[in-house]
């Protein structure tokens, strides 16, 4: 026996799904992270990078202060971010700077090469392909783009949801300040 899908759930699902697109991006995460927050110890993640690299959070702590940029190809906001977070990269890399970002899409590492690969400015630092939303669920990143900065001793320094032009100015302050850390 058929079971009709009643009009009212059709009629809803279309109208979600016309909605125009968020300037930001929402995953639903099967585990909560535990609610991380500033002043929190980073939880240990590793992950294999577009080019088959594997990085491994316990490579840089006690050494490089890392920021982590959770985002997808999908996410408005994640993609105008992104030419900050490279002008950070290439200021700060030198000096103790380890940017990853963290990519969420679930489709495939090629397709995400081939976005990148066609981005007018070029990702700089190393990304890792977060298919399982495993790392994602550790840091509590549900929206888009989430960025953190974690010290050389491995707290959380910073945490930041979402991105609109000028929030570059506090996550570079917040860089700025950790890097000069290292070197106490």
């Amino acid at each position: 026996m058929r079971r009709a899908i009643p009009f009212f759930c059709l009629f809803a699902a279309f109208a979600v799904l016309s909605l125009p697109r968020p300037a930001f991006a929402v995953f639903t995460l099967f585990a909560g992270g535990g609610g991380i927050k500033e002043g929190d110890p980073a939880p240990m993640f590793s992950g294999l990078t577009v080019d088959n690299r594997k990085i491994d959070f316990a490579q840089f702590k006690g050494k490089k202060v890392v920021l982590l940029d959770f985002w997808s190809i999908y996410c408005a906001s994640c993609i105008e971010e992104m030419p900050r977070l490279v002008e950070i990269h290439n200021e700060f890399s030198k000096k103790g700077l380890q940017v990853i970002g963290v990519n969420l899409d679930s489709f495939g590492t090629q397709r995400v090469v081939r976005f990148m690969q066609g981005m007018e400015n070029k990702i700089t630092f190393p990304v890792v392909i977060d298919k399982t939303r495993q790392i994602a669920t550790s840091f509590s990143a549900m929206v888009l783009p989430t960025t953190l900065v974690i010290d050389v001793s491995g707290k959380i320094r910073f945490y930041h949801v979402g991105y609109k032009p000028g929030d570059e100015k506090k996550l570079r302050d917040f860089v700025a300040q950790a890097v000069k850390e290292i070197r106490k």
